[in-house]
């Protein structure tokens, strides 16, 4: 049987509430035990044991996950850890310390309808524990400097039972059998609601519930009922009650209210994965009506007689079967699971047969084993008084559920009797709810037998350069179109050419015919991207343009071919060039919005110095429709294209599919252009009046390098740049915005500082810039810091490579400019092996400032 999460509660089922009163005998408690209430409400038992050396007080505070929400789930539980952190009289140490002093045990466990607080000390130091106790339950103060330590040993403890498989195959139950309740949140909450959780929420949550009338105390052990009742009055009944809110949400449910709680139908399949080996197959039966818990005791013993026989009946193929009853205050069922040792074809014959075998199954007793069972939940109870520390711990749930009465009946022969008679006329013939748990190995067995893989197609013929990237898990399609040599064909044919002629394209995808097509695809297509938005701009390059398709995976062939027929031999009409050159003749200065023409010549100036003219041209400036259409015939077409493919297809597939895909080579195919850093043989300082109310300056130098050195040089700048940044604005305050760092070319770098500032702090500036290139800058930099720089950098570079359309677009990148389609990748790992060492080696290598260059803008 499961006491919903926690199976060391199965005692706690030989309980019964009051409800069943009328069919038990009427007789006086034993002097040893005496239920009371204090005019606070809180509700105290107290069992004298005087053979005992010690007490045990056990405080139930009626609060756990069962009355919490989304938004606080795990919050009864993060609230038990921060109680032990201090309160208005007494640090956390000074908590320990006087615990330690008494000889005590004070802990406390969390479920899903209570919070327990278990004090334990020798009985002549039993009232020194309970003033502790109840200064912690009622005037923590949940310090702000230790709730990140408590969150963290919170997250410790999720991220532990996420590696229980068992323990995630229940979170996957409770998930599926009470959607709408609080009951289908873990206990511990989850990563996100204890990362996101505010100190004060956890204050608020406090105050609400931790008052006397939610509690249940009891006290077992060597004491005096009438000098004990005294103390308890004394140090807990001074408490002022109060009045416990429930949060009322329009679609959940807490607590014993059932009203949002939605059960499943019988005959309904649910599919879930954890990390276990075996596939799982949980069938729950549900259990209607009102029973006491007796009769769930009862029915887990035929249940597990029945379990028995099942596994022989089921065959070789299932490891094991479990019968138990799964209880709750708001629904209970029957659980059935088997685990197979393969994943079975056909889950039917497994069902039907437990199903048969339930709606069959004898649940009586004789009246020897009623007995029996009677008198071993006296012994168990009996047993637990002797340790007054465990008597909290296995009754508290039926303490909060039910009260104390329920725990003192609970071995009374009357209970069992009546629960025997229940169960003799019992059948268990609904319908289950199904639930189907598969390793995740299982899951991902077919795409580890798969590993993700690049291949290369090199483009003869006409044909287009192919990369083909296979990702088995992929449910997506994304191909990325690449145009080459952008630069002398605008140079040659008309500014803009490109992005006129990719506009033309969209207009002709979004028709009416084209989107009926593509709308079968759930095709996503982006011709032209906004270098006046954020992220938009890393694609832009002056020398390729690119369309990317992103769609469903379902029909990759189709779509390839589709998209092949519409790109080949495309044609721009009159009317799409005219709209498109209408949107960029217009669109710009719109989007500038004028801008500061002091910062546009400050760019021109130093960019004029600091990289090598263009070897091409800005071409014409107004394109015509004839320039585009001979511009289209060399550009667009799949001789210049590079085409990265990333979807679950087969890399050898896919280039079939590419086959009648062709151009025409060019005659003799121009290198790609980048921007090459300029070299300088002398200092370069230029000054101009800008007339604007800033002031712009670029302060750097550049030099040729070893291109083995650009991943330690790369780590340099991470590290450099922070530096640079945080002196001049974080702690001169010098700047709003600025750039610095090493930008890197093929075989030479530059260093530099480019920043914006009020006009009286450039003479200020201009004299500190030299001292940030040395090496001295980063003498105290400890390889820590070296790799947090590092990781925030491949963070961020991860991060553009999270989606198949940009793991495309970094490969035909690669490819097009170093002819290696693992360039980016093996740049990003070279800088992940970059050391201290290497970091500073290149500082002294390089960090020599030589003839620099400074433009001012005032």
């Amino acid at each position: 049987m499961r006491i919903f999460l926690k199976a060391f509660l199965l005692i706690l089922i030989l309980t019964a509430s009051s409800i069943w009163a009328q069919s038990q005998p009427v007789t006086n408690l034993p002097g040893n035990v005496s239920i009371h209430q204090l005019d606070n409400g809180l509700q105290v038992l107290l069992i004298e044991n005087p053979a005992l050396p010690m007490v045990g007080v056990n405080v139930v505070v009626k609060v756990g996950s069962a009355y919490e929400t989304f938004a606080t789930s795990g919050m009864s539980h993060m609230l038990e850890h921060l109680l032990f952190n201090g309160t208005t009289t007494r640090t956390q140490k000074q908590l320990y310390d006087a615990v330690d002093l008494i000889g005590g045990y004070n802990n406390a466990n969390t479920s899903n309808y209570y919070t327990n607080f278990m004090m334990v000390t020798p009985a002549e130091n039993i009232r020194k524990g309970m003033e502790i106790q109840a200064d912690m339950l009622f005037h923590s103060t949940l310090p702000a400097n230790k709730y990140k330590k408590e969150k963290g040993i919170v997250l410790e403890e999720i991220s532990k039972t996420l590696a229980d498989p068992d323990e995630q195959a229940e979170r996957n139950v409770l998930s599926v059998l009470f959607k709408g309740h609080a009951l289908s949140l873990p206990t511990l909450g989850t990563y996100s609601t204890i990362e996101a959780m505010q100190c004060k929420d956890v204050y608020s949550f406090y105050k609400n519930n931790y008052v006397p009338n939610n509690m249940l105390m009891s006290v077992i052990g060597n004491f005096n009922s009438a000098q004990m009742l005294q103390w308890i009055n004394e140090i807990y009944g001074k408490e002022a009650p109060g009045a416990i809110h429930r949060e009322q949400l329009p679609d959940w449910s807490v607590g014993f209210d059932k009203t949002h709680l939605k059960i499943p139908a019988g005959g309904q399949v649910f599919h879930r994965f954890y990390a276990g080996k075996m596939p799982l197959l949980q069938l729950f039966y549900p259990i209607n009506g009102k029973h006491n818990p007796a009769f769930f005791e009862l029915m887990d013993k035929k249940l597990h007689t029945i379990a028995e026989t099942m596994k022989k009946q089921l065959g070789e193929g299932v490891q094991q079967v479990r019968l138990e009853t799964r209880t709750t205050p708001v629904a209970n069922f029957v659980q059935a699971t088997i685990r197979f040792k393969n994943i079975p074809e056909n889950y039917e014959p497994f069902i039907k047969s437990m199903n048969v075998s339930l709606a069959k199954a004898n649940f009586r007793f004789t009246p020897e084993e009623i007995r029996s069972e009677a008198n071993k939940a006296k012994t168990d109870f009996l047993k637990n008084i002797e340790k007054p520390h465990m008597f909290g711990i296995y009754n508290a749930h039926q303490i909060a559920v039910r009260g104390f009465e329920s725990v003192l009946n609970s071995y009374n022969s009357a209970i069992y009797e009546q629960a025997a008679k229940s169960l003799a006329t019992f059948n268990l013939n609904e319908k289950p709810i199904i639930l189907i748990q598969l390793p995740d190995k299982e899951r991902t067995t077919a795409v580890k037998n798969q590993p993700l893989t690049s291949k290369l197609y090199a483009g003869v013929n006409g044909q287009p350069d192919l990369i083909v990237k296979q990702n088995p898990a992929s449910n997506l399609l994304a191909i990325h179109y690449l145009f080459k040599h952008k630069a002398p064909l605008e140079s040659k044919y008309g500014k803009n050419a490109a992005k006129i002629l990719h506009d033309c394209f969209g207009q002709r995808m979004r028709s009416e015919a084209n989107l009926k097509v593509s709308a079968q695809f759930g095709l996503s297509l982006k011709v032209n991207d906004n270098p006046y938005f954020p992220m938009d701009d890393i694609y832009m390059h002056p020398d390729f343009g690119y369309i990317r398709a992103e769609a469903l995976n379902n029909d990759i062939q189709g779509l390839i071919q589709y998209l092949n027929a519409q790109m080949q031999n495309f044609v721009p009409t009159k009317a799409e060039f005219e709209q498109a050159r209408a949107k960029f003749s217009h669109a710009m200065p719109m989007m500038m919005g004028g801008g500061d023409p002091a910062k546009k010549l400050f760019k021109k100036l130093y960019k004029k110095q600091v990289y090598e003219d263009p070897p091409y041209p800005e071409g014409p400036a107004n394109i015509t429709y004839d320039q585009l259409l001979a511009f289209a015939k060399e550009y667009f077409q799949p001789g210049n294209m590079i085409i990265s493919v990333v979807s679950s297809a087969n890399p050898d597939d896919v280039r079939q599919w590419f086959e009648g895909f062709k151009g025409h080579p060019w005659p003799k195919e121009p290198k790609p252009f980048q921007q090459v850093i300029r070299l300088h043989d002398k200092p370069v300082t230029i000054e101009q009046k800008g007339g604007g109310n800033r002031s712009y300056l670029f302060y750097g130098f550049s030099k040729a390098i070893d291109p083995g050195d650009r991943a330690a040089l790369k780590a340099l700048s991470l590290i450099l740049g922070d530096k640079i940044v945080f002196d001049i604005r974080e702690k001169q305050g010098l700047a709003y915005h600025l750039s610095a760092g090493i930008q890197l070319g093929n075989d030479r770098a530059l260093f530099y500082i480019e920043q914006g500032t009020r006009p009286q702090n450039v003479d200020k500036l201009i004299p500190q810039y030299p001292k940030f290139f040395s090496s001295k800058m980063i003498k105290d930099v400890s390889g820590k810091d070296l790799q947090k720089a590092i990781n925030m950098y491949l963070g961020r570079m991860m991060f553009r490579r999270l989606s198949s359309i940009n793991q495309a677009y970094y490969l035909g990148t690669s490819y097009y400019f170093h002819h290696d389609i693992n360039y980016d990748s093996q740049f990003l790992q070279a800088l992940k092996k970059v050391t201290l060492q290497d970091v500073k080696r290149a500082a002294g290598k390089y960090l020599h400032v030589k003839n620099p260059v400074l433009v001012i803008v005032r």
